[in-house]
Order: C-alpha cells, then structure tokens, then sequence
C-alpha cells in the first residue's frame, strides 16, 4: 500500500500541473499554428484537461487500488503523447514549420517518468510507446534516419535509462522504509499497526462482498501465545528466547499460506489471519502448528535443549462482525487454551 499511496500522491500532483499549464500553452497554438485549425486544437485541448480532472477526481478516491492507480498514470501519460500525435496529423504539410512548440513532448513525458515509482517494466512500457511517437512525428516531418532524428532518439533512450535508474532506485527504497516500517525487527512478520490495517480492509472487503453478493468468503483468526516464555527467558537468558521467537515465526510461515496474514502482536503473541478458510480447516492448521512447536526445540547457549509450547485461540468472523469484536473473540479463546492448561487448540 505504501507504493500506492506514494504513486497516488505523485500523480495528483503532476495532474494538477498538467491541468494549470494546459489552458497557458493554448496561446502558443493562437501564434505559430494556422487559424483553419485552432477550433480542433481548442477542442483536443478541452479534451486534455477534462482527462486531467478525471485522473485527479478518480485519484481522490481513497478505494483506488494500486492497478487502479497505475491505470490512470497511464492515462496522464498518454494524453498529452495522444495530443501531439493529434497535432501531427492535423498540421500534415505545415507540421515542419508549425512543430515549434510541441515537438518536445515526447522527450517531456519520457523525462516525467522518473517522477514516478514505476517497475522497469512499466516504465520500459510507456517509454517505448513515446520513442515510437517520436519514430512516427520523424517519419512525418522527414527527420527520420537523418542525423537530427538519430540525435533525437539517442537522446530519448538516454532520457528513459535515466528514468529507469530513478524509479528502480526509488522502489528499492520505499521497499526498504516499508520493510523498516511494517515488520518485527526479530521475527521478520508484520508487526501489530501493520496488521490492525490490513486486517480492517480485508474485514471491510469480505463486508461489501457478502452486502453485493451472495458469496461464502471467510476469514478465521488464530491467536497464539508461547506457553510460559517469561520462564524460558529467566531460566536460559534473552537470547534464547529470541531464538524461540524466531524459530515460532519460521514455523507459522511454514504452515501458511502466501495469502495468509502473519503478525507478532506482541510480546509472545502472534496472529495468523487465514482468508477463505473457515474455522473447521482452520482448526487443522492450529493443530499442526501445535504439534510442531511441541516436538521443537532450540539450543541454549550453555548447550541445553530448550522444547517450547503453544497455546491457540480460534474464531471464524461472523456476519457483520467488526475486527475489535473478533480480537476479543479469539483472545478469549487463547485466555481458555491457557487456563485448561497451555498446548492446547481452543475454538468455543
């Protein structure tokens, strides 16, 4: 969600200065084009922006995921390369006289790319559709295979390796703020904002689904606790016990799924949320959970084998069920799991 939400912000942003500057530059086209064509230059502009303001009305919304997203960049993109490619066909023989003005579009969007925390792949995409804008306005106005137009696409392919290395450089460190941001630093799971979250969106999704449509999609949660961890700490020091929590976490990512929601909520509690999955088959995966910690062990520092249990709550969300109701839920249930004496799997 952080890259979204970053994309999401660069493409307003840039929206907004396309929208200012568009109705600016349309006294360019009063100067330097014919007057037969300033009525079909007025209208494609009116059309630019009120493409503009869609992206900017659509990127408001805070229900636009990420290919959303990535939908209207495209379309903030390819407007003004759609624009010039109009005005190519529409100046036909005065396009090498009347070019002035708009033939540095394409080296304009194609440098705007760096802007943006595109994949290389996206941003390989979208630059060879405005080098081939740029093959087509060179074919157009005779520049093409010439040392002008050679010098243009050499200049263009450096623009987009420039961009390339920006957006790989810019992802790169958003993954590495989000990592910082979003996981335990000793477990590598999500950690408890994190998880609060993403819980909250998959509850109020599964919501919507069941209010638009008959649909059967679950959510059951587990809820964990290492039974006694206090006393594995005091008895063979701190840093077994992290390689208690270590080892727990290496085991709940072993017995889920890549769908699955994994979450040190804190101390010795753990979450793991599993999506389509009702409380029957979830049951399964708690008790394989358990049996695995059972027949673990981690080694001390003065050489002991230190075996380690877990105690776990089950609930399977209900209908309309907010997410503080399910915690409360599945907590009591741990609560159960630990009072009828710890290594157990507690569902009602």
């Amino acid at each position: 969600m952080t890259r979204g939400d970053y994309l999401r912000n660069r493409v307003l942003l840039v929206a907004v200065v396309f929208t200012l500057l568009t109705p600016l530059w349309g006294v360019v086209d009063l100067l330097i084009t014919p007057a037969s064509i300033h009525t079909s230059l007025l209208l494609a502009r009116l059309a630019m922006i009120g493409a503009f303001i869609l992206v900017i009305v659509r990127g408001r919304r805070s229900a636009t995921g990420l290919n959303g997203i990535r939908h209207l960049l495209a379309t903030l993109i390819l407007t003004p390369a759609l624009f010039y490619l109009l005005v190519l066909l529409i100046l036909g023989d005065h396009v090498n006289k009347q070019l002035f003005g708009y033939s540095f579009t394409p080296f304009l969007l194609i440098a705007f790319l760096s802007v943006f925390p595109l994949t290389l792949i996206e941003s390989l995409g979208l630059g060879l559709i405005l080098i081939a804008l740029e093959v087509f306005s060179q074919y157009i106005n005779g520049l093409i295979f010439t040392g002008e137009g050679w010098q243009d696409l050499w200049l263009m392919c450096l623009l987009l390796i420039i961009s390339l290395w920006a957006n790989f450089s810019a992802i790169t460190s958003l993954l590495r703020l989000y990592r910082q941001a979003s996981q335990d630093p000793l477990t590598g799971l999500l950690n408890r904002g994190v998880l609060m979250v993403d819980l909250a969106r998959l509850i109020d999704r599964l919501h919507s689904d069941h209010r638009g449509r008959c649909v059967t999609h679950s959510l059951t949660l587990l809820m964990l606790d290492l039974d006694r961890f206090k006393r594995i700490n005091d008895l063979h020091g701190h840093s077994t016990g992290d390689q208690v929590l270590k080892r727990f976490a290496n085991i709940l990512r072993e017995e889920s799924r890549k769908t699955d929601i994994l979450a040190r909520y804190g101390g010795e509690e753990f979450i793991v949320a599993l999506p389509g999955t009702v409380r029957k088959n979830a049951i399964q995966v708690a008790e394989r959970i358990r049996k695995r910690c059972e027949n673990c062990s981690v080694r001390s520092l003065n050489g002991q084998d230190v075996n380690f249990t877990t105690s776990i709550g089950v609930a399977e969300l209900r209908r309309e069920e907010n997410i503080e109701t399910l915690l409360e839920r599945v907590d009591a249930r741990l609560y159960a799991a630990k009072a009828q004496g710890r290594n157990l799997v507690v569902t009602t």
